[in-house]
């Protein structure tokens, strides 16, 4: 890894506050699951609420458009500081008595609106910030920090839900968004973000821009469909781990936390190495060995479901996701031009989890007919076999490019 990335004031700050702020998401959904599955006492429930929560990600398609047209930096500011201001509000709600679970499942919908807009918004500004040529390394990194960041939540998660229960959780992510707003205002980028040389076009005329790009390439339009699937069919470890600590393993919430670290120690170190991987191996072999791996992990924790054998499971799944994640993520923002940046990954955020809101749904109701060990069972071999629907994937994208009549310039 190249020293200057670490040289870079603004990444290192950047990544900080990312790394707070993570930490502060992960106890949030920590929270959501663990509130619902208390008050409902229902599996499938639980897999409704979060699928509807899940459906704020399809405005990614839109929120790529805005974070193209607007500043990056002060795009991600703005939002991280109106969830501070979502999270506290809940906080205020219990404080009140009048805390229920339409209202958590509605300011989580809210905040995961606003966290399509920071996403799209910051996978354009990362490159902004590092640089084309720090860009691969600096990814691996926040992948990795990312995964840390989720591990640090999970890991403290437990303890504190059995301490202060779901709403001290609701305020730590508050705090968490409001460290990353600062944060983020105190960086600037190598370079500003992209500016139109023309009068800008309407929204309708940007999407479209990003949907062309997309759909003339032949890399994504291979990717998409298997991603969709296999998000779809990942989606009862997602949604029910809760349930399977609490109900398969019967243990508790410190239990549910270390249960949630092993998967995370996984994905830190898949991610870490992720794109060597790739270097050695090649990109197709290792994104569909990384996805057989967490298939066959997922599988196998039904076959045994013991604590600590499914710790040695989600480690193994961890370090697939990883793996992909890292592979993945970079291939495509390094062949995509700046000026798109936020339109792709608005797309794709939108596109790669357009099943994940009716796979949670699914996951709730059939947990009830199959039970948890047989769900997991299928969810498991599906994406080992989906796996090898990415035989076909191009070795290397073809470059993400707008064409001349979009009009925009570096400045």
């Amino acid at each position: 890894m190249k020293r200057s990335l670490w040289r870079n004031r603004h990444f290192t700050i950047l990544l900080s506050g990312q790394w707070v702020s993570q930490v502060g998401n992960t106890l949030a959904l920590m929270a959501v699951s663990w509130y619902i599955l208390s008050v409902t006492h229902s599996r499938s429930d639980l897999g409704y609420a979060l699928g509807g929560i899940g459906l704020a990600g399809l405005v990614g398609i839109i929120a790529g458009v805005f974070a193209d047209r607007w500043d990056h930096r002060r795009t991600l500011v703005t939002t991280d500081a109106l969830r501070t201001l979502l999270s506290l509000l809940v906080v205020a709600a219990a404080i009140e008595h009048v805390l229920n679970v339409f209202l958590v499942v509605g300011a989580l919908f809210a905040l995961n609106l606003l966290g399509t807009l920071f996403s799209a918004a910051e996978a354009a500004y990362l490159p902004e910030v590092t640089g084309p040529e720090d860009y691969g390394d600096a990814n691996g990194v926040n992948q990795s920090s990312g995964a840390l960041a989720q591990l640090g939540g999970l890991g403290l998660g437990g303890f504190l839900l059995a301490i202060g229960g779901p709403v001290l959780l609701f305020f730590l992510n508050g705090i968490s968004f409001a460290v990353s707003s600062v944060s983020l205002a105190l960086t600037r980028p190598k370079a500003p973000s992209p500016r139109r040389t023309t009068k800008p076009s309407s929204i309708r005329s940007d999407l479209r821009q990003g949907l062309i790009v997309v759909r003339d390439s032949v890399f994504l339009r291979h990717l998409i469909p298997v991603t969709i699937l296999l998000n779809f069919v990942a989606m009862p470890l997602n949604v029910m781990d809760v349930a399977w600590v609490r109900q398969v393993l019967h243990l508790g919430a410190v239990a549910y936390g270390i249960f949630g670290v092993a998967i995370l120690v996984g994905m830190v170190g898949g991610s870490a190495f992720g794109n060597t991987l790739g270097k050695w191996a090649g990109f197709r072999r290792t994104v569909i060995a990384g996805l057989t791996v967490a298939g066959g992990g997922i599988a196998a924790m039904a076959v045994f479901p013991h604590f600590i054998f499914n710790l040695g499971c989600l480690f193994v799944v961890g370090v697939g996701i990883g793996v992909v994640n890292a592979v993945l993520s970079t291939r495509i923002m390094v062949a995509t031009t700046p000026e798109l940046r936020g339109r792709v990954a608005g797309l794709l955020s939108t596109l790669l989890t357009l099943a994940s809101p009716l796979g949670a749904a699914v996951a709730g109701w059939a947990s009830g007919p199959l039970g948890l060990l047989w769900l997991f069972r299928l969810s498991g071999l599906l994406i080992f076999l989906l796996a090898f629907g990415l035989i076909g994937l191009p070795e290397t994208p073809e470059a993400l490019a707008s064409s001349p009549a979009v009009g925009t310039v570096l400045n």
